[in-house]
């Protein structure tokens, strides 16, 4: 009797390797909780569904955790403001202080000021702070040579929002397949635009104008027109791009088109380490992973051109490797060739570790991992929050 491939002992080891990391990260640092203990119970259920559960259902799971971790992390935020300013308006002495967590997105029209003129012109701490521009920036360090704008498919900790919304309706309503190289085009140029104005004004201008998340986290008092101005656009982008149109598309159209950073990171993946490609010989056309793909990075001559992979603003969530009926989609190395020795010649453990030590299953184990690490802190003081309001 054989036994079922899913609980084969590569997945074995990958799950147990899991374990550890959630213990380090998520246990250990906070002192084995009745909190920690339940959302490493969460954590690990959900790495279990996607190492043992059938392929097609790992997007499910990837997209409650990324919803539970969204809602989770601005939850906590917002508590953390009112512990530290008791609102979530930006106030006087936090801008003048420079004591503005700053945000990832900001990066891009971070950077290019500060090669430039030396200046930084987030109002942000670069160290010691509990969300330092020092610290941010080494995440995205780390993460852009890993798993590079994996990081907006399995750790942003606003992607969820769109995540959510984009997976409320079964049926698309505006079918965006035919324009993704024109909306790849205008988030591109969106990016330039955010950095040039940035430059032009000394100031994070998507921060102050564009940014849909001002809603669920912090935003400037609208005491002022501009201000109220400002006000009201925010609440527009959060309603039509994080809500509306992703539901209507079931796209993320926030993150696939006016959020510079997912430009930019599409442009800085060149170096990370995972790529998504497309085996042509294997596929039959069918077009499931265009239709599937929340960020537009699978077009229709993508496959009738047989390119052989997909478009450089992949974000890798691994949805179209799921959904392909032939298996067509896969996780490969970019700088590692593959080993050229027959597995026939190959010992069992050997084997073991190939599989182990697989793209895809160092890409799942990598990005996941981040995910854990980047949301223990914020999930377990939102969880501890909402038990207040019932718990006196």
């Amino acid at each position: 009797m054989k036994t079922n491939s899913a609980f084969k002992a590569p997945n074995w080891i990958l799950f147990s390797l899991m374990c550890f990391v959630v213990l380090l990260f998520v246990l250990f640092t906070n002192n084995f909780s009745g909190y920690a203990l339940v959302y490493s119970a969460f954590l690990l259920f959900i790495y279990g569904r996607l190492t043992f559960g059938k392929r097609e259902s790992r997007p499910k799971y990837r997209t409650i955790f990324m919803v539970t971790y969204a809602v989770l992390f601005c939850v906590s935020f917002i508590f953390d403001l009112y512990q530290e300013r008791g609102s979530m308006a930006i106030t006087d002495g936090a801008f003048t202080n420079a004591e503005l967590p700053f945000c990832h997105i900001a990066i891009p029209q971070v950077l290019i000021p500060f090669i430039i003129t030396g200046r930084i012109i987030f109002p942000a701490r670069i160290l010691n702070h509990y969300a330092a521009l020092a610290s941010m920036v080494l995440i995205w360090l780390t993460l852009a040579i890993s798993i590079g704008r994996g990081w907006c498919s399995w750790v942003c900790f606003y992607g969820g929002w769109e995540e959510g919304s984009s997976s409320i309706s079964k049926k698309r309503k505006i079918n965006l397949l035919p324009k993704n190289k024109e909306l790849r085009n205008f988030h591109m140029g969106f990016m330039v635009f955010i950095v040039l104005g940035s430059l032009s004004a000394m100031a994070s201008i998507y921060c102050d104008w564009f940014c849909p998340f001002k809603l669920v986290t912090e935003y400037t008092p609208m005491n002022t027109i501009p201000a109220l101005i400002a006000g009201v656009i925010f609440i527009g982008l959060f309603l039509g791009f994080v809500v509306i149109l992703p539901i209507l598309t079931k796209r993320r159209t926030q993150c696939s088109t006016i959020c510079p950073f997912g430009a930019f990171a599409a442009l800085t993946d060149k170096a990370s380490l995972f790529s998504v490609r497309i085996n042509t010989e294997k596929c039959i056309g069918c077009m499931k992973c265009a239709k599937t793909c929340k960020f537009g990075a699978i077009d229709i001559k993508t496959i009738q051109d047989k390119k052989g992979q997909v478009e450089f603003n992949c974000a890798k969530c691994g949805d179209c490797v799921s959904i392909c009926p032939e298996n067509a989609i896969y996780y490969d190395f970019k700088f590692i060739r593959k080993c050229a020795r027959s597995e026939k010649k190959s010992g069992r453990i050997a084997k073991v570790i190939k599989e182990v030590c697989s793209p895809e299953n160092m890409f799942r184990f990598a990005a996941f991992s981040f995910a854990v690490i980047m949301s223990a802190g914020s999930s377990i003081g939102a969880m501890k929050v909402i038990a207040g309001l019932f718990i006196k």
